[in-house]
C-alpha cells in the first residue's frame, strides 16, 4: 500500500504487513489527518526520503511516525537510530509497533525517546488511544 499522497503529508507509517496497514489507514481516517499520510513497506525508501535535503518541509510539517520494529532490510529500530540526527526528526512522536517487546527492544525504544509502544496485533481501541493521546498533546496540529 504504498502511497504517493501530495504533499502536506503530516504522518508516515512504515509498515510491511497489510493488515496492519488496513487497520492503521482505517482509524487514521477518523482525523483530521486522514488524507495526509503517506504508507512505506520498505524504511529505505522512508529513509532516502526524509533525508533528501528538499524535504525539510515534509520533515517539519510531520506530527507523527508509525513504526514497525520488524521490517525487512532494515530494522525498526536501526531506522529511527539513522533519523533521529535529521533536522526536524529529533523532537517527531514515534509510535512503536512490535510482536515482540523484548527488554532490549524496550531499552533501544527509550534511549530513542519513543513516544509509545503498542505490542501486536494492535486492537482498534489501542489505536484510537495512541491517535487520541497524540492529538491531545499537539492540540496545535491541523492538517
Amino acid at each position: 500500500m504504498e502511497s504517493t499522497n501530495p504533499f502536506p503529508i503530516r504522518v508516515i507509517v512504515i509498515e510491511d504487513n497489510p493488515n496492519d496497514q488496513e487497520l492503521l489507514h482505517r482509524q487514521l481516517c477518523k482525523t483530521p489527518l486522514g488524507e495526509h499520510v503517506l504508507f512505506f513497506t520498505d524504511p529505505r525508501k522512508a529513509l532516502s526520503l526524509l533525508r533528501q535535503p528538499d524535504s525539510a518541509p515534509l520533515r517539519e510539517g510531520l506530527v507523527a511516525l508509525f513504526l514497525d520494529i520488524n521490517l525487512p532490510y532494515m530494522s525498526g529500530i536501526e531506522f529511527l537510530r539513522r533519523t533521529r540526527g535529521v533536522e526536524g526528526l529529533d523532537g517527531l512522536p514515534v509510535i512503536v509497533m512490535t510482536t515482540d517487546p523484548r527488554p532490549d527492544t524496550l531499552a533501544a525504544c527509550k534511549e530513542l525517546s519513543v513516544s509509545y509502544i503498542a505490542e501486536k496485533p494492535v486492537t482498534l481501541s489501542q489505536f484510537s488511544k495512541v491517535l487520541a493521546d497524540l492529538f491531545h498533546q499537539q492540540q496545535t496540529i491541523s492538517a
